[in-house]
């Protein structure tokens, strides 16, 4: 047969075509679709506290949005700058993130000097998830039945109250202060490493009084062990339609609802940011994680990467003020 070309052209078009397939067989695995494994979800507080319950099921969902396995990590420690840390060094691949409280996200940079990553900097905003609710509770066995009764007994007996929390720096911890500085009580914050062990505390009435997430406090007040004095929250929480706000009992303006998000390492590419904001999106329009949220007394929320990120950048600054007004400290 006649080659078109001399032979040494014809062997260097052979090779060239040789080439083009092999890049060709490549291009399915260049282009494959995100993600191709396991993806990580960080918590940086320990197992069965509101954050963890939530991210669970968010995780569950995900996992179901995406098409493959999203792992959560417990990694508590030091106000959640453990977790953070590990976030903010981890590989910016897609394949881990955080899922956090506002009071690590927007709080720790206030209260904690020389922290090992910048809070603004050093993540790359994922999705606002959720605002979270808070519950003051008080033994069953205490006197405490409301607001005012602890109000008019702190003052009565300055410093011989104390409040538990999950630890200093946590959402608890934050949102006591705060009514503390507001109705002027004196009570000694008690930091434990956990819900759990400040439960074990609380409901025997070794200590006064601790603030939860509704959804980790829930069962507790159903069984009886502990009694709800009143929600953070501006309006009453619809799992518990009994309980005033702390507004009402006897602490007017009170605010504080904590808010749980997620981020990524920093130069986690935008597609894959984007790719997993809209995973979060339609997991949080989904009856069955709006029904679970329901019964944790959590509230959806959502909305776009750069939306959270001028959120952030707007609760920083709050918090900033809130820590200087009202001399929290995580000592």
């Amino acid at each position: 047969m006649n080659l078109p070309f001399p032979r040494p052209w014809a062997a260097l078009l052979r090779a060239c075509a040789c080439l083009l397939i092999a890049a060709g067989a490549t291009l399915p695995a260049a282009r494959a679709a995100y993600p191709e494994h396991p993806i990580r979800i960080i918590v940086p507080f320990s197992a069965g506290a509101t954050l963890d319950l939530m991210t669970r099921a968010v995780a569950e969902q995900l996992a179901g949005e995406l098409g493959q396995q999203v792992i959560v990590e417990n990694r508590p420690g030091a106000s959640g700058i453990i977790g953070a840390d590990a976030t903010a060094k981890a590989a910016p691949d897609g394949y881990t993130y955080m899922m956090a409280p506002f009071s690590v996200l927007a709080v720790n940079a206030s209260l904690h000097k020389n922290l090992p990553y910048d809070n603004l900097r050093d993540f790359a905003p994922v999705a606002l998830v959720a605002a979270a609710p808070h519950v003051l509770l008080a033994s069953a066995q205490s006197p405490f039945k409301t607001l005012g009764d602890l109000i008019a007994y702190a003052k009565a007996h300055p410093g011989d109250l104390s409040y538990a929390s999950a630890g200093a720096g946590s959402s608890a911890h934050l949102a006591t202060e705060v009514l503390r500085y507001m109705t002027g009580m004196d009570m000694t914050h008690v930091p434990y490493k956990g819900t759990a062990p400040a439960y074990s505390d609380l409901i025997p009435g070794r200590v006064a009084v601790m603030i939860d997430g509704v959804g980790a406090a829930l069962p507790r007040i159903e069984s009886g062990q502990v009694r709800a004095l009143g929600v953070t929250s501006p309006e009453r929480v619809p799992v518990l339609p009994d309980v005033p706000t702390l507004a009402e009992a006897g602490a007017p303006g009170y605010d504080v609802t904590p808010w749980y998000g997620m981020v990524a390492p920093r130069d986690t590419p935008a597609a894959v940011v984007d790719t997993m904001n809209q995973a979060v999106n339609r997991a949080l329009r989904s009856d069955a994680l709006r029904k679970r949220f329901a019964d944790m007394g959590l509230q959806p929320r959502g909305g776009t990467p750069a939306e959270f990120g001028q959120y952030l950048a707007s609760e920083t600054g709050k918090w900033r003020q809130v820590v200087r007004d009202a001399h929290v400290t995580v000592n």
